[in-house]
């Protein structure tokens, strides 16, 4: 079986206003503000899957500056999962910023068949991967629901490129060390 760990897909309304995404959103506008970034909805991804012969993808989230952008695509990842459930596996992304209705957010995931929870950019969304107050109750619910975290991880030597990010691993390996129990993948 092949498996693909590491894909982002889309709602059509999300490309259809691609400008306005950009203007509402940091993360957003980082990853795919150049002319050749190229989204993708399940649907295209399931095309693209069935010509490279990949049985599975994980479709991630991206790291959303609000809580409503999360919510919003969110629900476009469950439902894709829901019409392609042998296809696609589904990790839903928070706000932690967004405290109660964060947590609330990532409960409703669970429950609707999310597997994990990602692709976070704590140095993009503005927190602290080191904040327990804040990352404790996230944690709480991810153990609890055998959710896998996924965050997008950076190496501190090498070139610079658009989206390489901050999240080193002494940051990584504090928060492991902080919360031992969590699954975490550490991308890229």
């Amino acid at each position: 079986m092949i498996v693909d760990f590491h894909t982002h897909i889309f709602p059509p309304w999300v490309k259809e206003r691609h400008d306005e995404y950009i203007e509402r959103d940091a993360c957003f506008a980082l990853l795919y503000s150049n002319p050749k970034a190229r989204l993708a909805s399940a649907e295209e991804l399931i095309a693209s899957m069935d010509e490279t012969n990949v049985d599975c993808s994980v479709v991630l989230n991206i790291g959303w500056m609000s809580h409503e952008l999360c919510r919003e695509t969110n629900d476009y990842i469950l439902d894709s999962v829901s019409r392609y459930p042998k296809r696609l596996v589904g990790f839903c992304n928070i706000q932690p910023k967004a405290g109660d209705a964060a947590v609330a957010e990532l409960e409703r995931c669970a429950r609707a068949g999310a597997r994990g929870i990602g692709e976070m950019r704590a140095d993009v969304q503005g927190f602290d991967l080191g904040d327990k107050t804040l990352m404790k109750p996230i944690v709480d619910v991810a153990t609890r629901h055998d959710l896998i975290l996924l965050t997008h991880s950076s190496e501190p030597v090498g070139h610079e490129y658009v989206g390489k990010g901050s999240i080193t691993p002494e940051i990584l390996y504090s928060f492991l060390k902080e919360f031992p129990d969590l699954e975490l993948v550490c991308a890229h």
